[in-house]
C-alpha cells in the first residue's frame, strides 16, 4: 500500500505529525505498537499528573483547619486513586483516537522496521502477520525507555521502573529512589504525601541538574520540610533482597550506608528507543544518543525525519509535537525550521517548578553582562491566601537592554506561569515589556510583574534594597 506519509510511533510527537500531514491533504499511515499517545499519555505526564492531583487533594484534606474547616474521617484509597488515573487515560486515548480517525489516518498495530528509504514492514506479533507498505515520506517518531543501571540486584522484584510504579494498588512503606531527577523527585513528592518514607540517591552534587542553582536550592529547603531525604553526590552500588523488600548499599562519598527499602525505583534517565528499526539498513546516522536531524528534522536520508526523543535533543513532549509540525510540514513542501530558543520545563512536584532560557549560572558561562531579580511568593497576596507562600519568581535579562533571557519559577501555578517567560524569549520583548503590562489583581501573575520591575530595581512590594551590580 503506497503513502505520502508514514509515521513511526503514536506518541505526543507521532500523531501531531500525523494529524498535520493529514490537515495538509497527505495519506497518512501511522504505525504504533502499543497504545495511541505514546509513554506521555499511558505511562508519563497523564497518569503521573492525576495522581498528583490526587495527592494535592489528599494535603488539602489534611490542612483543613487551615482554612477554618474541620474534616473528621478522612483517609484515601489508593486502589481508587489508581482507577481515576485510568479512566484519566482511557478517556484522553479515546480523544486521540476520535482525532486521528477524523482526519482519514489509517492506524495500523504493530512493530515497523525500515527497509529501504521509503518502504516498511510492520509486524504484529498477536497475529503473526507481516505487512509490508509504502511511503513517500517516513517520520520516526519511537519515543524513549528507561535507561538501565548497572547495579547488582536490580533484577529484583522489588525494583522497579515507573512503568511498574504507575501500577502499583498499594503504597509501600518506603522507596528509596536512584536518580534526583525530574521522574524522581516527582515521584518522590507524589509517594510522599501518600505516607511513604522517601529517599533519593542522586549521584551528582545536586537534585535536578540544570536547573538554576537558586531554585534548587529553595527546592532542597521544601523537600526536608516534606520529609523527603536526599542523599546527593552518593551512589548504589548494590541491592540485595531482604524479609521486608531490599537493603540497599549507597556509597556517600563519605562512607558505605545499608538502607532498607520496600520498593527502589529506577528513575536515572532514559534512552532513545533505537534498536530493531532498520537504520543502519537505510543508511540513516544514528549513535547510542539518538539520531542525527537538523532544524527542518530531515535525518541524512533524503524522505526520512525523526522528532521527538528519538533524537536525544530534548525529552520533552510539547517538544515532541513542536518537532511533528515542523517535520510534517517540511514533508509536505511547507518549509518549517525548529525553533529551540524558548522551550519550558516543568516539573510537577509541590510547589511546581517551570524554567525556560538561560539559568544564572548559564548566563554567567556566556560572558556577557546581565541583571537578575527575585520576588517571593510570599510577598503576593494571591499565594498567601491560598496558603501557597512558597517559592520565588527569578529573571535573568540582558543589562543593556533588559531583554529577557531567561525565567525560573518555583511556586503554585509555575506550570501556567512560565508561558510569560516563553512569550518573553521567544518574541525579544524585555522586562519592562512584562512589568508595565498591567497585570489583574489578585492573581499569581503579578509574582512575575513584580520580578520584572525588579531588574529596573523598581519593585513595589518588596523592602527597598541595595541594586546589584550588572553580572558577567
Amino acid at each position: 500500500m503506497n503513502y505520502d506519509i508514514a509515521v513511526i510511533g503514536g506518541g505526543p510527537g507521532g500523531y501531531v505529525a500525523a494529524i498535520r500531514a493529514a490537515q495538509l491533504g497527505g495519506k497518512v499511515l501511522l504505525v504504533e505498537k502499543e497504545s495511541l499517545g505514546g509513554v506521555c499519555l499511558n505511562r508519563g505526564c497523564i497518569p503521573t499528573k492525576t495522581l498528583l492531583k490526587s495527592a494535592e487533594k489528599w494535603e488539602d484534606l489534611k490542612r483543613s483547619s487551615e482554612f477554618g474547616l474541620t474534616a473528621t474521617g478522612i483517609g484515601f484509597d489508593f486502589g481508587a486513586v489508581m482507577a481515576r488515573k485510568n479512566a484519566v487515560v482511557a478517556q484522553l486515548r479515546g480523544g486521540i483516537e476520535q482525532l486521528v480517525r477524523s482526519h482519514g489516518i489509517t492506524v495500523v498495530q504493530g512493530t515497523a522496521m525500515l527497509t529501504g528509504p521509503s518502504r516498511l514492514a510492520v509486524s504484529n506479533p498477536d497475529t503473526g502477520r507481516r505487512e509490508s507498505y509504502e511511503a513517500r515520506q517516513i517520520i520516526i517518531a519511537t519515543g524513549s525507555q528507561p535507561g538501565p543501571v548497572p547495579v547488582p540486584g536490580c533484577g529484583l522484584p522489588a525494583v522497579i521502573t515507573s512503568d511498574e510504579l504507575l501500577e502499583l494498588t498499594e503504597i509501600p512503606p518506603s522507596l528509596l529512589i536512584i536518580g534526583g531527577g525530574v521522574v524522581g523527585i516527582e515521584f518522590a513528592t507524589l509517594m510522599r504525601s501518600f505516607g511513604c518514607e522517601v529517599t533519593i540517591v542522586e549521584l551528582l552534587p545536586a537534585v535536578l541538574p540544570g536547573l538554576d542553582n537558586d531554585l534548587v536550592k529553595r527546592l532542597g529547603i521544601i523537600l526536608r520540610k516534606q520529609g523527603i531525604k536526599t542523599l546527593v553526590g552518593a551512589r548504589v552500588t548494590a541491592i540485595e533482597a531482604a524479609p521486608a523488600g531490599v537493603l540497599v548499599a549507597v556509597d556517600t562519598g563519605k562512607g558505605r550506608q545499608q538502607l532498607p527499602a520496600g520498593k527502589v525505583l529506577v528513575a536515572a534517565g532514559r534512552r532513545p528507543v533505537l534498536a530493531d528499526l532498520g537504520l543502519a539498513a537505510a543508511g540513516v546516522v544514528y549513535d547510542h544518543a539518538g539520531i542525527t536531524v537538523n532544524a527542518r528534522m530531515e535525518t541524512n536520508v533524503a524522505g526520512i525525519y525523526a522528532i521527538g526523543d528519538v533524537t536525544g535533543r530534548s525529552m520533552l513532549a510539547h517538544v515532541a509535537s513542536a518537532e511533528g509540525l515542523v517535520a510534517a510540514e517540511n514533508a509536505m513542501g511547507v518549509s518549517s525550521l525548529m525553533d529551540y530558543r524558548a522551550v519550558p520545563a516543568c516539573i510537577f512536584t509541590t510547589p511546581e517548578i517551570a524554567s525556560v532560557g538561560l539559568t544564572e549560572q548559564a548566563a554567567l558561562a556566556g560572558g556577557e553582562a546581565f541583571k537578575i531579580s527575585k520576588f517571593n511568593f510570599a510577598a503576593n497576596g494571591k499565594a498567601v491566601s491560598m496558603a501557597e507562600p512558597d517559592g520565588l519568581v527569578k529573571i535573568v535579562a540582558a543589562a543593556g537592554t533588559g531583554k529577557i533571557l531567561g525565567m525560573h519559577i518555583l511556586g503554585a501555578h509555575a506550570s501556567d506561569l512560565i508561558m510569560e517567560g516563553a512569550l518573553a524569549i521567544r518574541n525579544n520583548l524585555t522586562a519592562r515589556d512584562i512589568a508595565h503590562t498591567i497585570h489583574p489583581h489578585p492573581t499569581l501573575t503579578e509574582v512575575v510583574m513584580e520580578c520584572a520591575h525588579g531588574i529596573d530595581g523598581d519593585m513595589i512590594h518588596q523592602l527597598k534594597q541595595k541594586q546589584r551590580p550588572p553580572l558577567t
